[in-house]
Order: C-alpha cells, then sequence, then structure tokens
C-alpha cells in the first residue's frame, strides 16, 4: 500500500490516475476528502490528514509500504514534509519516495532546493530509505500563461534568453511508477529532465505553431513579475522563491539535461516540448 501525498496537484493528480491504471494499491491523502472526491477516479480510498496535526498523519500512514512525499512550494514546507516523514517513521514505514526538485543540495544559493535538500536528510537521518526524484521546471507551469497566450499571444516571464530543460509532469508521473514498481530503483537520486533545452522565446513559437497564431516571449523585470503575481494574491515567499528559480535560470544554469533517465526507469523517451504543446493545444487557442 502507497500513501501519495499532494494527491491533488499537478505531479499527485497524474500519478493517482497512473496507480488506478496500474492497479497498484494506494490511498490518497487530502485536507478535504469530500472536495477531492471529484478529482480522484472512482474507488480511490481517499484518507483525510492535516500537515498540521501529527495524530491524521499517522492515522493516515497505517499500513503503508511508502509514502510518495509531495507537497507545494509553502514558508511552511519544511514543517509540513517533515511531519508526514515523523508519521511515516512512528508506524514502520520503510520507504520515501519524494518529489524534490532538480540541482537539491544544502550548498545551494537559492530557498527551493536548499529545504528539498534539508527534507531528504531529515529522513536519511530518520532511518528510512529515501528516492528522490528531481525534475526541472514542468512543463505544465505554463498553463499559468495560458489566459495571457489565448487572449494577447504573450507569455510573460523574468526569463531573458535563458534555456531550462522543462520536463512534463507525465514523465514525472510515470518515472514515481517505475520506482514505485521496482525495487531496484529505491533508495537513489533520479535527476529527469525534457530531452532539449529551450528558451522562452523558444517556447512560444512552439506553442503559437500548433495553436495557430502567433505567441511571443516578453521578458519583463523581477520587479513586474513580483508585482504581477502580488496582484493576483499568491504569497509573498512562493513569489520570492519563484523569482530565485528564474535567476538561476537567467544565469544558463537551467539547461542540464537528464532526459535518459526517464528512458531508463520507464521503457520510453522523455516527451518532447513539441508533443506537449500539440497535445494541450486547445488550452492555448486564440480567443474570439
Amino acid at each position: 500500500m502507497i500513501l501519495v501525498t499532494g494527491a491533488t496537484g499537478n505531479v499527485g493528480s497524474k500519478l493517482v490516475r497512473r496507480l488506478t491504471d496500474k492497479n497498484i494499491a494506494f490511498k490518497a491523502l487530502t485536507r478535504d476528502p469530500v472536495a477531492a472526491k471529484s478529482a480522484f477516479p472512482d474507488g480511490t480510498q481517499i484518507v483525510k490528514g492535516d500537515y498540521t496535526d501529527l495524530g491524521s498523519l499517522k492515522e493516515a500512514t497505517m499500513g503503508v509500504e511508502a509514502v510518495v512525499l509531495i507537497s507545494p512550494a509553502h514558508p511552511d514546507m519544511v514543517a509540513h514534509q517533515t511531519a508526514i516523514i515523523d508519521a511515516a517513521k512512528a508506524n514502520g514505514v520503510k520507504d520515501i519516495i519524494k518529489l524534490s526538485v532538480l540541482g537539491a543540495n544544502l550548498g545551494a544559493p537559492i530557498r527551493l532546493p536548499k529545504l528539498h535538500a534539508q527534507i531528504e536528510i531529515y529522513a536519511l537521518d530518520k532511518g528510512l530509505r529515501v528516492t528522490t526524484i528531481r525534475p526541472n521546471l514542468f512543463m505544465q507551469a505554463l498553463f499559468g500563461n495560458q489566459d495571457s497566450i489565448s487572449s494577447t499571444g504573450k507569455i510573460y516571464a523574468p526569463a531573458s534568453d535563458g534555456a531550462i530543460s522543462f520536463t512534463d509532469v507525465r514523465d514525472i508521473a510515470d518515472v514515481f511508477i517505475g520506482v514505485i514498481r521496482k525495487e531496484a530503483l529505491r533508495g537513489q537520486i533520479h535527476e529527469i529532465t525534457g530531452s532539449e533545452a529551450l528558451t522562452y522565446a523558444q517556447i512560444a513559437k512552439k506553442i503559437g505553431k500548433v495553436a495557430r497564431h502567433n505567441v511571443e516571449h516578453v521578458d519583463v523585470s523581477e520587479d513586474t513579475a513580483r508585482q504581477s503575481m502580488l496582484s493576483m494574491g499568491m504569497n509573498p515567499w512562493v513569489i520570492e522563491a519563484f523569482l530565485e528559480l528564474f535567476g538561476i535560470y537567467r544565469a544558463g544554469y537551467g539547461a542540464a539535461i537528464h532526459a535518459d533517465n526517464i528512458a531508463k526507469i520507464t521503457g520510453s523517451p522523455a516527451r518532447k516540448f513539441d508533443q506537449f504543446a500539440f497535445d494541450f493545444k486547445d488550452k492555448f487557442a486564440l480567443r474570439v
């Protein structure tokens, strides 16, 4: 039995469907089972749990062989994930399979890779076997730009000409399935990316080609991006974490390619951005 945290999120929701398709026994953790029920396939075992309620997490991890540890970027991310780890340890869980980020390291110059590394080390220090899956920026992050793409043909991002090896969330879910099914893949670090490093200008052209209208990248300053995200009600901590990542991308540190690891684990090549753009072209189509 697997427990999936973050089961309604970008990766978690894809993984839940993959687990269902593969007939792998799992439970999906959520704060609100009633509200979340419609998001899951029929028959999904849903358990209630809150990161701030250790008792609920201990109940959720009972009878579990491994915990898939996923949670969004958040000021309390370390506290949230270590609470799950503590509950898992208390119930004799042996494996943590964690969604991390490319470049996770205590010496990282920005917060998200550093915090993910702290969580990984915490789980290891608890005596758990830790498997980390470290993707680069999700292709599906572009869904956050679909309104501006479909209304004005613009992608606003403080990315300059930095190339990024975008990773498809569907590949990430497939890698999780591979790790869950293959004991030999446990206890390792799996760095995964798409097979090509692309600038925002390049992905704009690719989206425009399949969506059949002109799309272009508009490079914006950090302050402009910050004010825009604040106006949307985003958490200031998350905004700064996002801006730090884009600083790394502008500096040229987002272009590393580890697509072969996806092929080795899943048996299929990493999805190209062209395929992502084609599959979701209706999201980016011009509004009339």
